[in-house]
């Protein structure tokens, strides 16, 4: 998940042009694999929506499954965005490939 997240993390910067942003994952404590509880980007001073919605949309691309069910969440860490320009170029290949393949479906 670590990998997913700092991903969807680089794809979004480079999408939107900025200059850093945390994506937040919420997990309830029964949920296991690839069910998540929910996807909320990050950014000073505010948390746009649409940037929530492109994160949302990569996560279900990549394989996830989103459900809140109201219950207890814990959150994984943020991205810590010490990534080489190689590393974010394959981060932003990978999620477009995965969003091209989801949508197509």
């Amino acid at each position: 998940m670590e990998q997913d997240i700092c991903d969807v993390t680089l794809w979004l910067i480079e999408m939107h042009s900025l200059s850093h942003l945390h994506v937040w994952v919420d997990r309830h404590y029964t949920q296991i694999g690839r069910e998540i509880a929910g996807v909320t980007v990050m950014t000073s001073p505010a948390h746009p929506a649409r940037l929530t919605e492109a994160a949302h949309e990569a996560f279900l691309a990549l394989g996830y499954t989103i459900e809140d069910n109201r219950a207890d969440t814990y959150g994984h860490p943020f991205c810590d965005g010490h990534h080489s320009k190689h590393e974010a170029i394959q981060a932003f290949a990978r999620i477009e490939r995965a969003l091209r393949q989801w949508r197509s479906e």
